[in-house]
């Protein structure tokens, strides 16, 4: 009898073992029927993977719904969802470096450890370390996963060889020689009616793609102290050269450009060269020819200085601390990043994070392909290597810091102001954000 009753309660025992590791095995299908609302902002990612959501309800049985605003919008819209505390956001973007600690310490964005580590909410061959280390880092902040990164993106310069070699024009292979070349472009009839120099004029997106002019002349957004720097000699001088090529060759009404206007006028072949983000990339190879005629590279390195400090950094993908659906939210996040994902991803200009990604067979011969593709593989090796995402001095108020960054740039080239007098200004009032 005893026998008997120690057979059952085996029985029983291993009945319940299995039972509950049936229960906790992960399963794509787990939150079929369920609806996720993301709010993203207007990127090649974001278009992709509204492109793409089908496949996810396929995958799944999870519905998406998608909104996708221009930056400026995308984080007005998640200010106001947010700060209502709104379940209606399950999903949004975050730039960790830019608004991570604010985010984090309104208490935004969900923890998502849990579901890392939880068999029954990750997939098992999810393979979070094929991150790299410094994106993994980027989306954790006091020791908690905030979210998953989901591009590698840097501003490069980009010009169009073809208006280069009417006009006779070398390649720049230094900063100094920007002014130069412009110059010559200038005064080129050959060149038709196309602009010789465009590139963010909008206050609050200048700090992006003015940075790597600061760093490569010298200069530095902060001291040692860690006090603003941008009025030192090399700051200045960065700073202008960035101004007076939008001031001497820059379109009409610059000021109100930002990447969308620059990347139209590129793509039509009307733009002799420009600074902006890597991401564009296939945007502006959907124009006919512009896979022939761009030439892409890192910003080059300062003459005087030798410095190459090009900006780099990646978006991340997050859940609301405030969603009613975040174990399906991570399931969302999960097939977004996975390296099946990535490798369809690039070809939409996405550089993926994953290394094994990056260094996969299909993305190498997605760059064979074209010398173009090649030359922009490259330069994000570069850039991720050298860059740094550092485009404003130490603060925890980000969007005020860059739209006074930005303001001094637009004063110099809009005349209303010398390029000394007003950046010594800008240190000024970025101190008053520390």
């Amino acid at each position: 009898m005893r026998n008997a009753l120690t057979v059952l309660a085996s029985a029983a025992a291993l009945l319940l073992s299995s039972g509950t590791a049936i229960a906790q095995a992960f399963n794509w299908k787990k939150h079929d029927g369920q609806t996720l609302n993301l709010l993203l902002n207007n990127h090649p990612w974001s278009q992709a993977i509204k492109d793409m959501s089908g496949d996810f309800a396929a995958k799944t049985g999870i519905r998406l719904r998608v909104e996708i605003f221009n930056e400026e919008q995308f984080r007005a819209r998640l200010n106001t969802m947010m700060q209502a505390k709104s379940s209606d956001v399950d999903v949004f973007m975050s730039l960790k470096f830019r608004e991570g600690a604010i985010y984090d310490q309104a208490g935004w964005y969900a923890n998502l450890t849990p579901f890392l580590n939880s068999s029954a909410s990750t997939a098992p061959d999810f393979n979070f370390n094929d991150f790299g280390e410094g994106l993994r880092n980027a989306e954790t902040i006091g020791g908690k996963l905030v979210g998953l990164p989901i591009n590698l993106e840097g501003p490069l310069f980009y010009w169009n060889k073809s208006i280069f070699q009417k006009c006779n024009v070398a390649e720049p292979m230094f900063l100094e020689d920007l002014p130069e070349a412009a110059a010559k472009l200038k005064a080129c009839p050959a060149k038709g009616d196309a602009v010789v120099w465009a590139a963010r004029g909008i206050r609050g997106a200048i700090s992006y793609a003015v940075s790597s002019f600061i760093y490569n002349s010298g200069g530095n957004f902060s001291g040692s102290d860690g006090k603003p720097s941008l009025c030192s000699a090399n700051s200045v001088k960065g700073a202008e050269l960035y101004a007076n090529m939008l001031k001497d060759y820059g379109p009409p009404g610059a000021a109100n450009h930002t990447f969308t206007q620059v990347i139209e006028m590129l793509g039509q072949g009307k733009l002799a060269m420009t600074h902006e983000s890597s991401n564009e990339f296939a945007n502006i190879m959907k124009f006919p020819g512009r896979d022939q005629d761009i030439g892409v590279k890192v910003l080059p390195k300062g003459k005087a200085t030798g410095i190459s400090k090009p900006i780099v950094f990646g978006w991340g993908v997050s859940v609301s601390n405030f969603s009613t659906k975040k174990d399906a939210a991570w399931y969302f996040l999960q097939w977004a990043t996975s390296a099946e994902m990535e490798a369809r991803l690039v070809k939409n200009g996405v550089a993926p994070p994953r290394t094994s990604v990056f260094n996969g067979p299909d993305f190498k011969t997605w760059t064979t392909e074209l010398p173009i593709r090649q030359s922009w593989a490259n330069s994000l090796i570069e850039i991720s290597k050298t860059g740094t995402a550092i485009s404003y001095p130490p603060t925890s108020r980000v969007v005020e810091a860059r739209e006074l960054v930005g303001g001094g740039i637009q004063k110099i080239f809009l005349g209303q102001g010398n390029a000394k007098d007003t950046m010594c200004q800008v240190d000024v009032e970025l101190a008053k954000l520390q």
